[in-house]
């Protein structure tokens, strides 16, 4: 399969307006494709019945529709579900549906792998292939209501059941894809399309310092989550290589910034490692950095993961933790890991292709 053209849910509203007009098509056609593509959420040009068959014939010689095919899905005890998705190039990532009581989270990839190189993170020995168009992440939303169309998942209303909030936690590092990741948010924002509030979008970045300031003069809609995982810049920059390109003072000017521009809280996650981010003196550190800050922490468990020289506390030590943390009225909670059966979970996704590829051939031999 061949990757030549632009998928169509990757123009802004007003780039498919240009481009109607620039080939002589009126541009209110513009509204209705993109109610077409992220409302009814069709997969053919042909299922888009009030526009002209001439219109439709410009767009397909134009534009891909669906750029994503299912290759697997697993579902986990706990009820979350990971699919395995092909891009037109042949490159694979995966994405991540966590229901909730009512509630239907998607934890979305931005990249192809990931050049960050966390130590806790098994994308990291994927490398970096490349990013994410827009219309691929939103893909992976579109593919999950699908998902929850078809077994007639209901909502807390008892409604028909779809995707309430993104997480941009998957494979890749979402700031370093912002123009495609800026574009999702709006696409996902706008009322007449998935219309979903900024705060029901969370971006988590490693600590790409330039770019949350960036996020912040481009207004994108959401909220910013940001891994910290240490609380000094020796410990950080041992599990982290982000660290040292921008340490964890710089870090912390651009959440202040973030915080004070936009007046949001930003979250803080934490990555509980044995010996190493749960110990007393982390605690302690912790405090440090957030009783001055709005700020609310995510603590997680560290996963299983390939690197001996990382292991997961007890659940003794986790228990001390977050007691000296909460002891100093800081917000944090333990966020329970959910698909860890089938590598889901924070830091799992990950896989190897000519690995993947054989598997799918014996299958379906």
């Amino acid at each position: 399969m061949t990757y030549n053209f632009k998928d169509i849910k990757s123009l802004t509203v007003d780039e498919l307006k240009e481009w109607l007009s620039a080939n002589c098509e009126k541009t209110y056609r513009a509204d209705q494709i993109e109610n077409w593509l992220f409302c009814q959420q069709v997969s053919s040009y042909d299922q888009m019945k009030n526009i002209p068959q001439q219109t439709r014939d410009k767009l397909s010689k134009a534009f891909a529709i669906r750029s994503l095919t299912e290759v697997q899905h697993l579902v986990s005890v706990d009820g979350a579900v990971k699919w395995l998705f092909r891009t037109a190039d042949d490159h694979y990532i995966e994405t991540v549906l966590i229901p909730t009581n009512g509630r239907f989270s998607v934890c979305v990839s931005t990249q192809i792998g990931c050049a960050m190189n966390c130590a806790f993170c098994r994308t990291a020995k994927m490398g970096f292939i490349r990013n994410l168009e827009a219309g691929e992440i939103l893909e992976e939303i579109i593919r999950v209501n699908d998902y929850l169309k078809e077994t007639g998942e209901i909502n807390a209303d008892g409604k028909q059941a779809q995707v309430t909030n993104i997480i941009f936690m998957g494979m890749g590092e979402p700031l370093n894809n912002l123009e495609n990741v800026h574009r999702t948010c709006c696409t996902l924002h706008n009322q007449k399309l998935f219309n979903l509030g900024r705060k029901k979008m969370t971006v988590s970045t490693s600590g790409v310092v330039p770019k949350i300031k960036e996020l912040v003069d481009r207004n994108t809609p959401c909220c910013l989550a940001v891994s910290l995982n240490s609380t000094n810049n020796e410990a950080r920059g041992s599990v982290m290589p982000v660290n040292k390109i921008w340490p964890i003072e710089k870090l912390l000017e651009a959440t202040d910034e973030y915080s004070r521009r936009t007046d949001n809280y930003v979250t803080f996650e934490f990555v509980l490692m044995k010996d190493v981010t749960c110990t007393p003196a982390a605690a302690k550190e912790l405090i440090r950095i957030c009783a001055p800050r709005r700020v609310k922490v995510n603590a997680i468990v560290l996963n299983a993961m390939d690197d001996p020289n990382l292991e997961a506390p007890t659940q003794e030590d986790v228990d001390s933790f977050l007691e000296k943390v909460r002891a100093a009225n800081i917000q944090i909670t333990i966020r329970n890991p959910r698909g860890r059966d089938i590598f889901a979970a924070c830091g799992q996704l990950a896989y190897k292709k000519q690995q993947k590829v054989a598997n799918a051939d014996t299958e379906s031999a």
